[in-house]
């Protein structure tokens, strides 16, 4: 199926509508995507991914193997210009051969040294900044997640960190308070399901 992009038809209301159309042309009403949960900028990525013609989904799912290893090579070659354009060399601090074929399940694995500040190339941060949005936001049309309440409640609830009881750490993150409640991102991806 093929789908388009339709204005409401009252001028006051200004939303804008995807519908699935099928192999007539004609709109498939039950597979509408809702858009009222998507920013504007994911609406703009979900065009992208079209005209790109990749998977769309209007609820979740969780992708073919071939998507996921897509998605995730892209964000981390953006991650990497980014950090280049940073001036920051990253390094796995066990070394290469077997080692390296291993997985690196967190950023403790690794050695950041900064390169002098003449290293810094501020285009390519904003750049690659801009890409990441773009390939992260990506990421979850591809698993069929409407992005605004996903990040509300991840701002809300990094918000809530400078409660009582947060500080700061010597490395400079910020510690939350004991009791910090985390988003419920499972709830919100289930309340994106479609209907039964």
């Amino acid at each position: 199926m093929n789908w388009t992009t339709s204005v409401g038809s009252t001028p006051t209301n200004g939303f804008m509508y995807w519908f699935w159309l099928d192999e007539h042309g004609y709109p498939v009403p039950e597979q509408r995507m809702n858009v009222e949960h998507m920013s504007p900028h994911q609406q703009r990525i979900v065009l992208f991914m079209e005209k790109a013609g990749q998977d769309v989904p209007n609820f979740p799912i969780i992708p073919s193997a071939d998507i996921r290893v897509l998605r995730a090579k892209l964000i981390l070659e953006e991650a990497m210009e980014t950090i280049r354009g940073l001036g920051v060399n990253v390094m796995h601090v066990n070394g290469f051969g077997q080692q390296a074929a291993r997985n690196i399940s967190h950023s403790g694995e690794l050695e950041f040294n900064a390169r002098s500040e003449s290293d810094v190339d501020i285009v390519e941060v904003v750049d690659g900044c801009a890409d990441i949005s773009v390939v992260t936001i990506g990421t979850l049309v591809a698993f069929g997640i409407a992005d605004r309440p996903i990040i509300e409640a991840v701002d809300a609830a990094n918000l809530a960190k400078f409660g009582p009881g947060g500080h700061r750490r010597a490395d400079g993150k910020w510690i939350k308070p004991p009791d910090w409640v985390a988003p419920d991102i499972a709830g919100l991806i289930k309340s994106m399901e479609k209907p039964d």
